[in-house]
């Protein structure tokens, strides 16, 4: 921010699980973010990652954020801040269109041919599969849950790394009418199999919108379950769900 601007204007916006997230408006007409992060012991130094991924990709002609200003460690916010311009758009949509999957499909192509070097980044790493998995106790089908949880300790299948978002879904995606205006939340930015991002946006489309959207976006015979299987089991919620159980039945049939 230019030295001697003041904030005319702020208000909480969407995208807070990690944290708080406001709009701002600055008196020299700047429209930016603040994004407070929670301090989580398994989510260290997240203000600067986020940052340090936007800073990547500042000059690759993706609406995406710019970082503006990092306060690594909470001392001027409280807690770990990013400023960060605003990505223009409206909020995040639901319900999304079945036409609106085939811009996500090449927004996320588009992601995974940007070229950076990989050891910029962190690599991936599945979430949620270190300790022992046990079958939520709401999952009706328990040898459906011991396949797929044998399949998502197995080898993964071949694919070649590039850059990722790693949480690409429609939450995180900006519209303009139908249109994409831009992606955010890019904490989690990569270098690992782009089938990551494939498979969590269409889990996410299949929780939200049923498998016929998810199908549209991407069709299961393009994506191998594993990739599935895998983002699945990395967060099975205490409450019931029949739809993810549905996805991962759908996923564990097709090996």
């Amino acid at each position: 921010m230019v030295t001697g601007a003041r904030v005319v204007r702020s208000w909480p916006i969407a995208g807070g699980i990690t944290g708080n997230v406001f709009a701002l408006d600055t008196s020299d007409r700047q429209s930016l973010v603040l994004k407070l992060y929670r301090p989580d012991p398994h989510e260290p130094d997240s203000a600067w990652r986020e940052g340090r991924i936007l800073d990547l990709l500042a000059d690759r002609a993706l609406p995406a954020p710019r970082a503006v200003a990092i306060d690594r460690d909470g001392q001027q916010c409280g807690w770990p801040a990013l400023l960060m311009t605003r990505v223009s758009g409206s909020e995040r949509a639901r319900p999304i269109a079945k036409s609106q999957t085939r811009e996500l499909l090449a927004f996320a192509r588009r992601i995974h041919e940007i070229q950076l070097d990989p050891e910029k980044l962190p690599a991936y790493a599945p979430w949620g599969l270190d300790g022992p998995l046990p079958k939520p106790a709401w999952w009706d089908d328990g040898p459906t849950w011991e396949a797929a949880v044998a399949i998502a300790r197995g080898p993964a299948p071949p694919e070649t790394d590039c850059f990722i978002h790693r949480d690409f879904h429609p939450g995180n995606v900006l519209w303009s009418g139908t249109h994409i205006a831009g992606v955010v939340d890019w904490l989690h930015g990569c270098w690992g199999p782009p089938a990551v991002d494939l498979a969590h946006c269409r889990l996410n489309l299949w929780l939200d919108h049923g498998p016929d959207v998810a199908n549209a976006f991407l069709k299961p015979a393009e994506i191998h379950p594993y990739w599935e299987i895998v983002d699945a089991l990395s967060w099975p919620p205490s409450s019931r769900l029949p739809r993810l159980e549905a996805f991962v039945a759908a996923a564990v049939s097709r090996l």
